[in-house]
């Protein structure tokens, strides 16, 4: 059980990179190919090293008795995901993981299969791991652990800070894609409705319908020729943004190749499309 700050963030940075290493091999073994699954760039996992250093810190003292210690585990890294994928959502309006697929989950952040595997991990580590890992944390000299934990946590925080900051402009990119997109549907749509509004207002207005209608061709022709122009500098920018590929925004949706848009779904789809195959 960690007895100060010192040793709680040398807990966190380790199952961190420990939960990485997992996703990867996991990755691996089911697609054959390396990906970084991680929510940063970096090798670590933020939420597995939060995850052991609760059930270190709450489960230790309960450690000897084994379903108490697989029933915590379960429980508390299963609160954990799901506050952690309802918390992500919100926050960036954009689902990282879905278990809708899978049986008996909760609203898709987490479900029966992998919080088992959760509870049978966190009780070989505090069973088996964790002692190792913390008398390897007790060898280090404090001075040089205090050094290599500040540069460690001063990489994260700039990865923290550039990840959120792709994400931001990625939702950005998005949105304006979406609005590109019903622009060109209106332009489609405009045209058609504007011609029969136009006819019935020239009939309305001149007894000679053959002057009235070959003002209205000249009109329009002036008119299909200036939105022609728009639709295609339209459609430019949106094939220029759509194929856009930025390496932090590609690296999380291979990471996350279930993410979900709330607003943009459909947009988020085909960008995914171009930028995975």
């Amino acid at each position: 059980m960690p007895q100060t700050f010192y040793e709680v963030v040398w807990i966190f940075v380790i199952y961190a990179f420990i939960g990485w290493c997992t996703e990867v091999a996991y990755a691996a073994t089911e697609k054959g190919v390396f990906v970084n699954r991680g929510f940063l760039n970096g090798p670590y996992c933020p939420i597995y090293g939060c995850g052991v250093l609760i059930v270190v810190a709450v489960l230790t003292p309960l450690k000897h008795n084994l379903i108490i210690l697989f029933l915590g585990s379960f429980l508390m890294t299963s609160l954990l995901e799901f506050f952690t994928g309802f918390i992500l959502e919100k926050a960036f309006h954009n689902k990282w993981w879905d278990y809708s697929d899978k049986p008996f989950n909760i609203k898709g952040y987490v479900c029966l299969k992998f919080s088992i595997l959760w509870g049978l991990a966190c009780s070989f580590i505090m069973l088996v791991l964790h002692p190792i890992i913390y008398r390897f944390i007790k060898t280090i000299p404090h001075m040089l652990g205090v050094f290599i934990l500040i540069f460690l946590m001063l990489l994260f925080s700039v990865d923290l800070i550039v990840t959120v900051s792709t994400i931001i402009k990625f939702n950005r990119r998005l949105s304006l894609l979406n609005e590109i997109a019903g622009k060109l549907k209106a332009f489609s749509n405009e045209l058609g409705e504007n011609v029969y509004e136009n006819v019935i207002e020239a009939m309305e207005k001149k007894e000679d319908f053959q002057e009235a209608y070959g003002e209205f061709v000249e009109e329009v022709g002036e008119r299909k020729q200036k939105m022609k122009k728009e639709q295609e500098e339209l459609a430019a920018k949106y094939k220029e943004l759509l194929e856009h590929k930025n390496i932090i925004s590609r690296r999380l949706m291979k990471a996350f190749p279930n993410m979900l848009s709330r607003e943009h779904n459909d947009i988020l789809e085909k960008v995914k499309k171009i930028n995975l195959h």
